[in-house]
């Protein structure tokens, strides 16, 4: 996507050259980043990326991660609107009930890991400070490799949950292999392929449908709307099972 038009793009030198070259590559992540993400990602100062976006004309880093949201969605060419991604065949009828049975199994562990990778990463970290906020020990997991069997070594009630569109991301399916014999750890799976690998590990299988996107070969331009939607709803139903209170 010509981010900003074409003219504005070839007068960029220095360090805005990394900047918008990784946004140009990372498209998917970009509306779910902080200015210190995209930042680590371009191997720039947090200073460098707000340079960059008052150059684009944009007075807040939340403003530029909006107008280049919508510009995504309406350059795609199948997507009239943001809405369209989302209608009545994109979700089981059995979501409410398998919400139900995880939000349970989430008040009552000791501790809900969120895990993904790629631009699931960003949802599973999204995903475990919104359950935070409910009041649940929750923390994302967004590298494969992490030492987790030592840190729930002590623990009796865990609750895994994996974010993969594909559900065949290979580093956390291996991960998930180290717990499938575990009765300290349920494993769930918030994912776009019911009959995936990973889903196939799951207690429960929180499903969607969406049309995998790519450019280049690898470059993932996949929605994550309807994992972000599943985490919101999820999010809705601990908060009615704790009773917690509306403001």
């Amino acid at each position: 996507m010509a981010f900003f038009g074409y003219n504005d793009a070839k007068t960029l030198v220095g360090v805005d050259v990394a900047i918008y070259d990784y946004i140009l590559t990372h498209e998917t992540n970009i509306p779910l980043m902080h200015v210190r993400d995209l930042a680590t990602g371009a191997h720039v100062s947090n200073s460098s990326v707000m340079r960059f976006v008052q150059k684009m004309g944009y007075s807040s880093f939340p403003e530029f991660r909006i107008a280049f949201h919508k510009q995504s969605l309406e350059a795609s060419p199948d997507l009239e609107s943001g809405v369209q991604l989302l209608t009545a065949e994109t979700f089981p009828s059995t979501l409410q009930r398998d919400l139900d049975t995880v939000a349970h199994r989430i008040l009552d562990a000791n501790n809900v890991i969120f895990t993904g990778t790629g631009s699931s990463a960003n949802v599973a970290e999204y995903a475990s400070r919104l359950t935070s906020t409910l009041g649940v020990n929750s923390f994302p997991v967004t590298d494969p490799y992490y030492p987790l069997i030592p840190q729930l070594k002590q623990t009796t009630k865990n609750v895994l949950i994996t974010l993969s569109v594909s559900g065949q991301a290979a580093e956390v399916l291996g991960m998930l292999r180290q717990f499938q014999n575990d009765p300290t750890v349920t494993l769930i799976s918030i994912t776009g392929h019911r009959d995936s690998p990973i889903a196939k590990l799951s207690t429960t299988v929180l499903t969607y449908h969406t049309a995998e996107r790519r450019i280049h070969g690898h470059y993932d331009l996949t929605s994550q709307l309807p994992a972000m939607t599943i985490v919101e709803a999820l999010a809705r139903t601990i908060r009615r099972q704790a009773q917690l209170p509306h403001h």
